[in-house]
C-alpha cells in the first residue's frame, strides 16, 4: 500500500509540474535575455560573444516554488556566417523533488537576403534528464507522535532518473526596424517519465515586434530612445497562449511591460499575468529584473514570479544595413534587451 501511495504522490507532482511549465518547457517573462531559449536562430546576433544567466522563481507563495536557473552562451566566428549557442538549465518543482536538467546545444547560420534584410536559421539538439530528489521527502514512516523524523524511510525510492533526446529547429526575418521568428521544438516527439512514459509534444513559438526609434536629445555614440511592441505566440498541443509586450529603451535604461494569456486563444479561463520589467546596460554588462503580477487562474493566488538576469556581451554595432558597399552579412537585429 505504500508503495502505492507514493507512485500516485509522484505521479501528482509530475502532473503539476507538467502543467505549470506549459509541457514540460519553462516560460520567460524576460523572453529576450533569454533569446537563445526563445529560438536558436538568436545565437551570434547582435553580438560577437555573450554570455547569460537568468533566475525564475515562479510562484513564490507556494510552500516550495517552481524555480529554474539557466545559463546560456553564444559565439559568432569572425568573417564566417556561423554561429553557435550553449543552454544549460535547471527545473525544480516544488518541494516534491522533482528536477530536470537540460543542455542544449545549436548552430545558426546568418546571411543578408537584400541590402536591408536578414535570415538566420537555427538547428538545436538537446539532452534532458528527469530525476527524483529524496532529500526534501518526509514519509509517514519517519515521524513519530512527537514529530520527530528518523533520517531514513523503508520506502522502495526506486525511480530511476528518465532522460531523452530532443531537437529544435527555428528562424529569424529581420532588418534594422521589425524582426520576425519561428521556432518549432520537441520535432522527435521524445518519450519521457518514470514507471509509465508520455510523448512530449511538438512546441511551437512564433514572435514578431517593430522598433520606433525617436529622437533623444543625446550626444552619446549609439545613445537610443526607443518604443518596441511585440507579440509572441506559443503552442503546444491542445494549449496556445499569447503574449502582448511593450518596450522602451532610453539608454541606459529599459523598461517593459507584457500581457502574458491575452484571451485571444487558449480562452479566457487560462492563466494571465502581467509582467514588468525593468533593465540597465552597463558597457558590456545587463542587468534585469521582472515581476509578475497574476490576474487570473492559479498564478493570482500563487504570487506570480520573480526573475533576475545577467548578459554579459561583447556587442556589434559596425554596418548596420549600411549599404551596397557594406558587408553582406548583417549581424544586429533590434530586438529588446530583455
Amino acid at each position: 500500500m505504500r508503495i502505492t501511495l507514493t507512485k500516485m504522490f509522484f505521479c501528482f507532482v509530475c502532473c503539476i509540474w507538467g502543467f505549470s511549465v506549459a509541457g514540460q518547457d519553462a516560460h520567460f517573462t524576460q523572453q529576450y535575455a533569454n533569446r537563445l531559449y526563445l529560438n536558436p536562430a538568436f545565437s551570434g546576433l547582435g553580438r560577437s560573444w555573450s554570455v547569460a544567466v537568468a533566475h525564475r522563481n515562479q510562484w513564490p507563495s507556494l510552500n516550495g516554488s517552481f524555480v529554474t536557473n539557466q545559463i546560456s552562451g553564444d559565439y559568432r566566428f569572425d568573417g564566417t556566417k556561423s554561429a553557435i549557442g550553449l543552454v544549460l538549465q535547471q527545473d525544480k518543482a516544488g518541494i516534491g523533488g522533482l528536477q530536470k536538467l537540460q543542455a542544449a546545444l545549436a548552430y545558426a547560420y546568418h546571411t543578408g537576403l537584400t541590402d536591408n534584410l536578414a535570415f538566420s536559421a537555427g538547428l538545436q539538439t538537446t539532452v534532458s534528464s528527469l530525476r527524483v530528489n529524496y532529500d526534501n521527502l518526509v514519509f509517514g514512516d519517519q515521524l513519530s507522535d512527537f514529530g520527530q523524523t528518523a533520517l531514513t524511510s523503508a520506502e522502495a525510492l526506486h525511480f530511476e532518473p528518465s532522460s531523452y533526446l530532443s531537437f529544435a529547429v527555428g528562424g529569424l526575418l529581420y532588418n534594422n526596424q521589425f524582426w520576425v521568428g519561428l521556432n518549432a521544438s520537441h520535432l522527435n516527439q521524445p518519450s519521457f517519465g518514470f514507471t509509465e512514459t508520455t510523448k512530449l509534444p511538438l512546441r511551437f513559438v512564433a514572435n514578431a515586434g517593430y522598433k520606433f526609434l525617436l529622437p533623444t536629445g543625446l550626444r552619446q555614440k549609439n545613445a537610443e530612445f526607443s518604443v518596441s511592441p511585440a507579440v509572441n505566440f506559443t503552442h503546444q498541443q491542445n494549449s496556445s497562449s499569447t503574449d502582448f509586450a511593450l518596450y522602451t529603451i532610453y539608454a541606459p535604461l529599459s523598461l517593459g511591460i507584457i500581457y502574458k494569456g491575452v484571451p485571444i486563444t487558449g480562452g479566457a479561463e487560462q492563466d494571465q499575468s502581467l509582467g514588468v520589467i525593468t533593465g540597465i546596460a552597463l558597457d558590456r554588462l545587463r542587468i534585469g529584473f521582472s515581476h509578475d503580477i497574476g490576474l487570473k487562474g492559479f498564478g493570482r493566488q500563487a504570487g506570480g514570479a520573480n526573475e533576475i538576469s545577467l548578459v554579459f556581451e561583447q556587442l556589434d554595432f559596425g554596418n548596420l544595413f549600411g549599404g551596397r558597399h557594406a558587408p553582406k552579412i548583417n549581424h544586429n537585429i533590434v530586438c529588446p534587451a530583455f
